[in-house]
């Protein structure tokens, strides 16, 4: 044992030196280095160094103002920060270095993996020079490093390998209470890090346990108690990380449906192929040889090798009543377990059985569906078969050597070590291309932005929160806005040196009434803004990029008095009245109009009531109801919402289609509406997919989805939409400035806009 503490520790220092020559500056001025400036590195860098200098508690208050997160949804490492803070406050001031802070973590938590991979491989008997060196090439080749360009929390590469070293050691039925305990703690340490590790982790048990049943078959009865005990100690952190986060949770309306269960998983390509392979560019002509990257975990060249050999001995063993060519792969009993346990949650992390018909599995778990990347469930794979391969090529050494081959055994090895060297070499250098970009946005001085603020003679703190311009947001995957970030990337840099939080949110875990809420705050005037209910009179800053707008981030920036500027940027005063005197004076136009309107039963206009069409679905079935009392549904499938026949009292021009739109949460994405005209003749004339998805106009958690189009007698006017569960009301066809109010037997309607 002594003996491989020394290899660890050798082992370490290894691995540093490795990782110094590639992030040298990293090292010498941790503080000064962003490893991305992409959105998601932002986020977690903001995330995380907002909290530790201005937050305390499970929430973080520099997003989503004024409700704010809970720390567990916005990847802000919850339990670690915890830690840092209570180190700042009672031991050592860290608050303004939590960028450093951040980058020297990644590095010693993926370092730290390094000694449980090396125990593995000496639990699997191989000798102390040859796991030391797979170690090292298991560690450079692994997938996680790769995350370091954005998703930081999921470079801690030590979490895997100790789960899995732990549970070796629980497997081997000594100190069961000791290790059962270590992997409970792990676990927790883990889930409260991220999510998907505690997810790891449980359906590596899972795993284990449908092995092991399967093994014991024939004599359950006798491994019941064990069973129950490995079941136990799989669910125990599931339900404590699930329990505390839910029972300090105040929101109720997350998202349960995100995006990428069906996209992000893995397949055998991104396993067995290498990132950048030339079989991808010769043969990707002519076979579909694209993978996932959240699903890349690249196993290397001899275990490529391996995979291959198996597959072909497999496929050969069909055709043969023996079977013993399979035996030379067989793992060994310490191993097989795991071994086989990998395949299975291989085969979960391709998405395998949900994307072949048995998708209804995921209305029977429906937590797994929450899971939006399956892709990062090869790690346990990865891990696995790596170590399954040192173990092979090394058996296979030993067993050439017996055979009086002691230069095709020398061969062999060096060839397998060699060439995965490379591999690991290679993945590291790529991995850490681009890295070292400098810390404008979180330093530890706030002087240079301040300076702004000085410059302007405006305090910081005469402002409530920031909102910023380009619009970004995303509300559960449903609506959202990313035509630029770099709004956000400003802001972002402005709340950090202020302590100023933003209105803005682009996690998609945020609750769906407040993410619409901030979406919002750009509505038409006709829309009341209900987020300014919970704000307080104070002006708000936007900080706005010299950008392209809309229309609509044009008007509300015209809105606010611009008090600092230079060729990037400016930062503007943006009272909240602006908000309330023009819903205000929206309605008072609306009333003085009204009363010149003709009036048509339940319609009254200014233009001929034949060149209108209004359809409030009263005949329809949704359980929602945005007006009157019913609205039209679709469970699945295809509808048409509109299929008219132009007739010749129509006035020929422009006109506007409008409807109102459900926002529902039961599945990610907004539904496909599609507008249609054809002439007399059945050609089609005008094909449009309307905009469903970056939309402004919310109310009650409805959006009104509306486009234009040239119409004239004879003319089909067609509306289809496709989704599953759609839900639409008030589909209002008029002249494109005629002015038209609808009357519900619950509420009026203004151009389609609620009074």
């Amino acid at each position: 044992m002594k003996k491989n503490g020394i290899a660890i520790i050798f082992l370490m220092v290894i691995a540093t030196l490795v990782l110094f020559m590639q992030l040298k500056p990293v090292f010498q001025h941790p503080n000064s280095i962003l490893y991305s400036k992409g959105g998601d590195a932002q986020k977690s860098y903001f995330n995380f160094s907002y909290y530790l200098k201005y937050d305390d508690g499970i929430r973080h208050n520099g997003i989503n103002y004024p409700y704010g997160d809970h720390l567990q949804y916005i990847n802000s490492h919850p339990l670690y920060v915890q830690l840092v803070k209570f180190v700042d406050n009672n031991i050592y001031p860290v608050a303004n270095h939590g960028v450093a802070i951040l980058n020297l973590t990644m590095l010693a938590l993926f370092i730290l993996a390094l000694p449980f991979i090396f125990l593995i491989l000496r639990h699997y008997s191989l000798p102390r020079w040859y796991a030391g060196i797979i170690s090292l090439i298991i560690l450079f080749l692994s997938p996680q490093f790769d995350r370091i360009h954005g998703h930081f929390e999921m470079v801690y590469a030590v979490f895997l390998p100790m789960f899995w070293y732990f549970l070796i050691r629980w497997h081997k039925g000594k100190k069961r209470t000791l290790w059962s305990v270590l992997l409970i703690l792990a676990a927790l340490i883990g889930g409260f890090t991220s999510a998907y590790f505690v997810a790891f982790y449980t359906i590596l048990l899972f795993g284990v346990l449908i092995v092991e049943c399967w093994n014991h078959r024939k004599n359950l009865s006798e491994y019941w108690r064990t069973g129950l005990y490995l079941f136990a100690i799989a669910v125990i952190p599931l339900i404590i990380v699930k329990g505390l986060v839910s029972a300090t949770d105040w929101v109720s309306d997350r998202p349960n449906n995100p995006y990428g269960f069906y996209v992000y998983h893995a397949n055998f390509l991104s396993i067995f192929l290498p990132p950048g392979s030339q079989l991808k560019s010769i043969l990707g002509n002519h076979i579909n040889m694209d993978f996932q990257w959240e699903g890349r975990a690249y196993v290397g060249l001899p275990a490529m090798l391996l995979a291959v050999s198996m597959f072909i001995t497999g496929f050969y063993n069909l055709f043969r009543q023996k079977k013993n060519s399979w035996k030379i792969f067989k793992p060994t009993k310490k191993i097989e377990v795991f071994f086989y346990a990998s395949i299975l949650i291989l085969l979960f992390s391709m998405c395998i059985p949900f994307k072949y018909g048995f998708d209804w599995l995921l209305d029977v778990l429906p937590p797994v569906k929450q899971f939006r990347a399956l892709g990062r469930f090869t790690w346990v794979f990865y891990y696995v078969f790596t170590a399954y391969t040192a173990w092979f090529i090394y058996r296979l050494f030993r067993l050439l050597k017996t055979k009086k081959l002691p230069v095709v055994a020398t061969v062999l090895l060096v060839f397998a070590i060699g060439y995965w060297a490379i591999d690991a070499g290679v993945n590291i250098k790529r991995s850490t291309r681009g890295l070292l970009n400098k810390n404008d946005k979180f330093e530890s001085d706030d002087s240079e932005y301040l300076n702004r603020f000085q410059e302007a003679k405006v305090n910081p703190d005469e402002f409530q929160s920031i909102f910023f311009l380009p619009f970004a947001s995303t509300c559960g995957d449903k609506l959202l806005f990313e035509h630029s970030l770099n709004g956000f990337s400003e802001a972002m840099k402005c709340s950090y040196h202020t302590g100023l939080p933003l209105i803005q949110s682009f996690s998609p875990r945020l609750s769906y009434s407040q993410a619409l809420s901030s979406i919002q705050m750009l509505a038409t005037p006709a829309i009341r803004k209900t987020r300014l209910d919970d704000m307080n009179d104070k002006p708000i800053l936007l900080v706005c990029t010299k950008e392209n707008l809309n229309d609509r981030e044009k008007w509300l920036q015209n809105q606010a008095e611009v008090f600092w500027e230079d060729k990037y940027i400016t930062l503007s005063r943006l009272p909240l009245f602006v908000f309330r005197d023009s819903y205000n004076k929206w309605h008072k136009s609306v009333e003085a109009e009204i009363s010149s309107l003709q009036s048509f039963g339940e319609i009254a206009t200014d233009t001929a009531i034949n060149s209108i069409l209004f359809d409030g679905f009263e005949d329809g079935s949704a359980k929602t109801v945005f007006s009157g009392n019913a609205s039209f549904y679709s469970r699945k499938g295809q509808q048409v919402l509109l299929d008219k026949k132009i007739d010749t009292q129509f006035q020929k021009g422009k006109y506007e289609l409008s409807f109102w739109l459900y926002v529902d949460s039961r599945k990610y994405d907004m539904p496909r509406a599609e507008l249609k005209v054809f002439d007399a003749e059945g050609n089609q004339k005008f094909y449009k997919q309307m905009n469903t998805r970056q939309v402004h106009d919310i109310y009650n958690g409805w959006i009104r989805v509306s486009d234009f189009v040239e119409l004239q007698p004879d003319y089909t006017l067609q509306l289809l939409i496709k989704d599953e569960y759609v839900s639409v009301d008030n589909l209002l066809v008029k002249p494109a400035n005629a002015k038209v109010l609808v009357k519900t037997s619950n509420q009026n309607f203004f151009n389609n806009y609620p009074l």
